[in-house]
């Protein structure tokens, strides 16, 4: 038993490895040809915003970090500019364009050729995430996709595959997982025996909220060498707090440990990490930035940074077989839940299993319904 699970794990971390070196040859030689071959001023990264005003972070999140807002003292923090946006309402399309000072487009892929990179800002596109970013991944563009990354795995493989071949890279950032509290955290866990750990995530529902505390813990916990293996959660409703996520890991060694995932209001995000060496475990708060610049610094701005440092050089801050796994988690969190908060195995996941992404608190939300017009 114990040697099974041995493999296992050395054939996960082979995989992951072995991937992780392809992607980074392969993206970082392809984002070198793209940027030649365009002659591309990396102090005036063009990017194509998707998604932007329904339920997006790009409205008033991410976009002032690139562009000043009209009539707003926005003070932006990057170079990259936005300078074209599209939105399945064309009215918020428009309305976002006169805000941030770009060009409005029809269609979806309508940016092709016209931008160095993607940005989409959505919730609500997640199901769709495989169509609306085709045409940007095969054109081999970097590309900032919005928690969550899709709700199948059957979607998450079509997403992957189509980066893949046309030399594109991904990022699906959470403000909960690129901060430098993560960052120590994993470093700290990093080659260490972890015999359980407890974190806690600000927490509204479980789709657009509960799962920044999923990355946090996948950039914490598995990406330290502790791949997760099972998920149970358990909760009355998953669209208000109380919850509690357990997740079943297995280490280097093939050595079993659990940790906790308390989903609750009022916390943006902690983690306690314990080991033999460190009673009492070893604890990891995520600060938010009090007053300017760090009120942007801390949260919203570093997603943006990753994306840039990504595009430029080629280099994803996580490889595809992190993004896999992390979409993996949250899904079979979801399942569990869904199906009365029993142990979800990883392995053997049904790749076409879907999860929704209707919000009972925002049921009369136009952008789903008109997301479905468009692509079904």
């Amino acid at each position: 038993m114990e040697t099974s699970k041995s493999q296992n794990r050395r054939s996960f971390i082979g995989t992951a490895a072995a991937l992780g070196t392809a992607v980074a040859a392969g993206t970082a030689s392809a984002a070198t040809k793209r940027l030649n071959k365009r002659q591309i001023d990396p102090d005036l990264f063009r990017i194509g915003a998707l998604n932007v005003v329904g339920y997006s972070h790009l409205n008033g999140l991410w976009g002032p970090v690139m562009n000043s807002r009209k009539g707003q003292k926005d003070t932006p923090l990057s170079p990259m500019r936005i300078t074209h946006c599209w939105d399945p309402d064309p009215d918020d399309s428009k309305a976002f364009a006169e805000t941030y000072g770009c060009e409005p487009v029809k269609n979806f892929d309508d940016m092709v050729g016209k931008v160095d990179g993607i940005i989409s800002g959505g919730y609500y596109c997640h199901p769709w995430n495989h169509i609306i970013h085709e045409p940007y991944l095969e054109e081999g563009l970097p590309n900032l996709v919005n928690r969550p990354f899709a709700n199948s795995l059957a979607k998450t493989k079509k997403m992957i595959e189509t980066a893949k071949k046309g030399g594109a890279t991904i990022i699906c950032p959470s403000a909960m997982e690129l901060n430098e509290a993560m960052y120590r955290a994993k470093a700290w866990a990093t080659g260490k025996q972890i015999l359980c750990y407890g974190a806690t995530n600000s927490f509204d529902d479980y789709p657009t909220h509960g799962v920044h505390g999923v990355y946090l813990m996948c950039k914490a916990i598995c990406e330290a060498g502790n791949p997760v293996k099972a998920v149970a959660y358990r909760t009355d409703k998953w669209d208000d707090p109380p919850g509690i996520l357990i997740y079943e890991h297995t280490d280097k060694d093939g050595r079993q440990f659990f940790g906790s995932l308390n989903q609750v209001s009022g916390s943006w995000g902690t983690i306690n990490i314990h080991t033999p060496e460190s009673y009492g475990g070893e604890s990891f708060r995520i600060r938010t930035g009090t007053g300017f610049p760090f009120n942007k610094t801390e949260i919203w701005a570093p997603p943006i940074w990753a994306f840039h440092n990504m595009a430029l050089h080629g280099e994803m801050p996580q490889t595809f077989e992190q993004i896999y796994h992390k979409t993996q988690v949250f899904l079979a969190g979801w399942k569990s839940v869904l199906e009365n908060g029993g142990f979800v195995e990883l392995e053997g996941f049904p790749e076409d299993w879907e999860s929704p992404y209707i919000l009972p608190k925002s049921a009369e939300d136009k952008t789903p319904k008109q997301l479905k017009q468009l692509f079904g």
